[in-house]
């Protein structure tokens, strides 16, 4: 193997390339594959948003009343199963409220989404404990709100139940509910702390919920989304009224990670493929340089499996060394905490990609090997 140090240490590099561009696309794709199967927590099939513009000279009694007119008509319409009234955060729309707090000492950073008291029912929201907020909620001493799982996770692990506790974030509130996971960017979007908040809080800085989620029934958007813009622009006397088909925006929402992983994973595979075709190609070469030492060894007594072997170990050795340094390179990205993602990740992305490279330096290796292990001595030793 010394003597063929320089065929090796191209292997020892090639190897070595492609465990670092392995190690960071399998711990990109873990990652983002465990954020994708975290459920977002709430339905968007058959769901559309719209977007509405109310006269700026009503006052909050008035948009309450237009905004019941508009529900109660809606919901007269045969193809609509639900609606709500949300704020200025709409799931998918790529925009992100967020307000903090020291509670006890403990620094609370939360999303906030804005919805009315039909979210839960429209948006088929699961609760993990407690309730959505209602009307009657809001005429009570404190302002309602839901928290999501991952807030009550991350801030009150230890705690049996938060419901009907009462905290002072952006004002004071009491929280009535609990949802499962909930997270409302994109199936990639991490879960974060987030708070719902009623339109109460809106109206107070005379910001009304102007966009609705309106869920269908199935395909029947085509031949209610006319019928829906017009009793908006007969309601509001304004004709800017958009409507946007949720599932699609899911998709575009999903798509900043979508496409950088199927470039790496290409990437990846036109990698594997030249190292494949790398290996082929020195162990064909190695062979035909080393035909006389393989036809003296099987003259000797060598079995063809002792051939094969000792082929398989050469190239294994070399891999092995590569893979070594290679992780040990890469494990000090989650010992010196370089980036955000949780090091378990890290570690699987060094396990996958010392697991592929192997079998396919075993698998490229094992056929120029065999090869070699099939030459006959007397052909051998006559051409020499």
């Amino acid at each position: 193997m010394w003597n063929k140090r320089r065929a090796n240490s191209m292997i020892f590099l090639e190897i070595l390339l492609a465990f670092i561009v392995l190690f960071g696309v399998f711990a990109f794709i873990l990652y983002n594959a465990d954020r994708y199967r975290s459920p977002l927590g709430f339905n968007y099939e058959q769901t559309i948003g719209v977007r509405v513009d109310f006269d700026d000279e009503l006052d909050s009694l008035g948009v309450l009343a237009l905004q019941d007119r508009i529900y109660g008509e809606l919901m007269a319409m045969p193809n609509i199963e639900a609606a709500t009234f949300i704020g200025p955060v709409n799931p998918f729309g790529g925009n992100t409220w967020q307000t903090g707090s020291s509670i006890n000492g403990q620094n609370l950073m939360t999303q906030m989404l804005f919805a009315d008291h039909r979210f839960g029912e429209a948006a088929e929201v699961k609760m993990q404990e407690g309730r959505w907020y209602t009307e009657d909620d809001l005429l009570g001493k404190y302002t309602p709100f839901v928290v999501n799982a991952e807030f009550k996770r991350r801030y009150f692990p230890n705690v049996e139940s938060i419901v009907d506790s009462v905290w002072d974030i952006s004002g004071e509130h009491i929280i009535v509910g609990v949802t499962e996971d909930f997270k409302y960017k994109s199936n990639f979007a991490e879960n974060f702390p987030l708070t719902f908040y009623p339109q109460v809080d809106r109206m107070k800085n005379k910001d009304p919920f102007e966009m609705m989620i309106i869920r269908l029934r199935p395909n029947t958007l085509a031949e209610t989304e006319e019928d829906i813009f017009n009793l908006l622009v007969d309601n509001t006397k304004n004709t800017e009224v958009v409507i946007w088909d949720m599932a699609k925006d899911r998709r575009k929402a999903n798509r900043s990670i979508v496409i950088p992983m199927v470039i790496l994973l290409v990437v990846s595979g036109f990698l594997l493929i030249n190292i494949a075709l790398g290996l082929f190609g020195v162990l064909f070469t190695q062979i035909n340089r080393r035909r006389s030492e393989i036809g003296l060894r099987k003259a000797m007594g060598a079995t063809s499996g002792q051939v094969t072997a000792q082929f398989v170990s050469e190239i294994t050795i070399v891999t092995l060394m590569a893979l070594l340094l290679g992780a040990f390179f890469a494990v000090q990205v989650p010992l010196l905490e370089l980036t955000p993602i949780p090091d378990s990740f890290f570690y699987y992305g060094i396990l996958a990609s010392i697991a592929v490279i192997v079998v396919i330096v075993l698998l490229c290796s094992f056929l120029p090997s065999r090869q070699a292990a099939g030459l006959h001595p007397a052909n051998v030793l006559h051409e020499e």
